[in-house]
């Protein structure tokens, strides 16, 4: 058997070069609009993804300054609301230390008052005892009855000579 028939390879050429450019058609006017398409389509939905997602961070800068605006608006509530109060907790402390002061005073003022009665008291009792005491003295030293003008008389001489 021969290895090449040169008839039989004519006829060979011809059906492979025939196939080859039916193939060929077909591949360019079926499959590359194909391929085409899809590659368009899905170059056309990465840009709408890109949009979209463009789109997306403008939105989400805004919605950021937005809080940011917001925030700082807070923050600067928050600060009136904590001064405010400061001022409320120190002017309610001023009022509380008035009314301690006053309070305190008054006390002290009663104290003195307390005091200076048991002072009145305490020299009333002295001042009793020694008049009695002078006066069962003075009795007993003249031997009669001294009146009570007499006994306070002697009294007061008595109290001003022991406290000089």
């Amino acid at each position: 058997m021969e290895l090449f028939v040169l008839t039989y390879l004519q006829s060979q050429y011809f059906w492979t070069a025939a196939a080859f450019l039916i193939l060929l058609v077909v591949m360019a006017r079926v499959v590359v609009p194909a391929v085409l398409a899809t590659l368009d389509a899905r170059a056309a939905r990465i840009a709408a993804d890109l949009d979209a997602a463009a789109a997306a961070k403008a939105g989400a800068e805004e919605q950021a300054s937005e809080y940011a605006k917001k925030l700082a608006e807070s923050r600067k509530e928050s600060a009136e609301l904590i001064s405010k109060a400061r001022a409320e907790a120190e002017a309610l402390v001023k009022e509380r230390v008035t009314q301690m002061e006053e309070e305190l005073a008054r006390k002290a003022e009663d104290a003195r008052k307390q005091i200076e009665y048991a002072r009145t008291e305490a020299l009333r009792s002295v001042r009793a005892e020694v008049a009695e005491v002078a006066v069962q003295v003075a009795e007993k030293l003249l031997k009669s009855s001294v009146d009570a003008k007499l006994a306070a008389k002697l009294t007061d001489e008595a109290l001003a000579n022991g406290l000089n």
